[in-house]
């Protein structure tokens, strides 16, 4: 005969289980979906060079703007994803995902020595390989919504900050 607690703890046993299948199996999947579903995105429709020169004036434009977790407009504030996607909305009305790791997925990896203005820098600031975004402007610096200082602001790749945590560069533009 089974005692109600032997009972209590085959069920619980067994709840426990399947919940815990249930949720990682889902959330793997839900993460799959989300980033190998993504459209890869090519700009063709105006060159690098003009394309650049766009982005450059529109990023610089933000400069001082304030940090805002998840912000991405002039009145809310930036973060780095939010002011990436929005340069490029305002600069050439071409829409990114909203998250770094997200345009990363929609992107194309160069070598560093190719890097342009107006191709993007990631960072592995939190513990993900694409945790941090930035606009490349040319000789050696980004533009970037770093959440110290608070501001928009340009900083260079060889900094020992940056150096230690790029990740890659990546172009939208098509080559």
């Amino acid at each position: 005969m089974v005692t109600c607690n032997a009972q209590r703890r085959v069920v619980l046993g067994a709840l426990v289980l399947f919940l815990s299948a249930c949720g990682t199996g889902n959330q793997k999947r839900v993460q799959l979906d989300k980033q190998y579903h993504l459209t890869p995105i090519r700009i063709t429709k105006v060159s690098h060079q003009q394309g650049s020169q766009e982005l450059l004036l529109q990023s610089m434009s933000l400069i001082g703007s304030p940090y805002r977790y998840g912000g991405s407009s002039r009145d809310n504030g930036f973060d780095c994803s939010g002011m990436v996607q929005y340069v490029y909305q305002q600069a050439l009305q071409v829409n990114l995902p909203r998250t770094a790791r997200d345009i990363a997925a929609v992107s194309t990896p160069i070598r560093m020595r190719d890097l342009q203005v107006g191709d993007l820098v990631f960072f592995n600031t939190s513990g993900q390989i694409y945790s941090h975004i930035g606009l490349y402007i040319g000789n050696g610096e980004f533009i970037h919504a770093p959440s110290s200082n608070g501001v928009i602001r340009t900083a260079r790749l060889d900094q020992p900050y940056f150096s230690q945590r790029f990740t890659g560069a990546r172009t939208l533009f098509a080559r």
